[in-house]
């Protein structure tokens, strides 16, 4: 069967790199009959089937095999591992490597993807940052583990966050804003306070030494971008899930 090409955001910071790739897909690009649209995650009702062709084609987008993506089995914890080869990784919610061809991959219906690449160094990370990893501060000890474990200097490490629940549209209960100061928080009388999750994460990265101009936003709420993309706080269980996608080249 003949596809379309998928709808995929991308980063323009990232992609003036030509030794890596890196994508985040969206819920579009399925058959208008798919009960889940565009579903790159497995056990919540949709076919298994339709999941593994649909995992293929995004692996497809940046030019791998499904076999060369590494999983992470995303606890919302701060376990950050090196690897060297695809497949699945328990209880983890940052991967590192330098080994080219191996896609590090996380998976979200609302937290934020972060891709990181030190050129120098050769080396990438994907990080899982929901709010309790935001709260543990996983991004910035993910950079921190390419500046101590790799050599990678901060001001030469690029990042891009991805489409994630944003501060128009995320909601949080007063135990969790209570994790994370005001400047990153917005109230309103009466209703809950909403946090900036994607802009936390970016303090971190500037935090870490990351210079403002290295750090690409996507700044899509996949809250308010119903059409686009998948959210778990606003479709609950008829939600899907997106994956994103970072990569190193095999140098020529």
């Amino acid at each position: 069967m003949e596809f379309a090409p998928l709808p995929l955001i991308r980063s323009a910071l990232l992609s003036q790199f030509p030794h890596v790739r890196m994508a985040q897909s969206t819920r579009q690009g399925e058959a208008p009959d798919a009960p889940f649209d565009f579903n790159l995650g497995y056990n919540l009702g949709d076919e298994d089937s339709r999941v593994t062709g649909n995992i293929a084609r995004f692996a497809g987008a940046v030019d791998l095999e499904p076999e060369d993506l590494a999983f992470m089995h995303q606890v919302h914890g701060e376990t950050i591992r090196e690897v060297s080869e695809p497949g699945a990784y328990e209880d983890t919610d940052a991967l590192i490597t330098q080994q080219p061809g191996v896609g590090l991959t996380v998976r979200t219906a609302d937290c934020v993807p972060v891709m990181l690449y030190a050129p120098a160094a050769n080396v990438i990370a994907a990080v899982h940052a929901g709010w309790r990893g935001t709260a543990e501060h996983i991004t910035r000890k993910t950079v921190e583990r390419l500046q101590a474990d790799f050599g990678a200097e901060a001001d030469s490490i690029f990042a891009f966050i991805g489409a994630a629940a944003g501060l128009c549209c995320y909601e949080i209960g007063d135990e969790v804003a209570a994790l994370f100061p005001e400047r990153w928080l917005e109230r309103a009388e009466g209703k809950p306070a909403r946090l900036d999750l994607p802009g936390v994460n970016r303090h971190q990265l500037e935090e870490a030494g990351i210079p403002e101009a290295n750090i690409e936003v996507c700044g899509l709420c996949s809250i308010h971008e119903q059409h686009l993309l998948h959210s778990y706080r606003r479709d609950g269980a008829q939600s899907g899930r997106m994956l994103a996608t970072i990569v190193l080249r095999e140098e020529e």
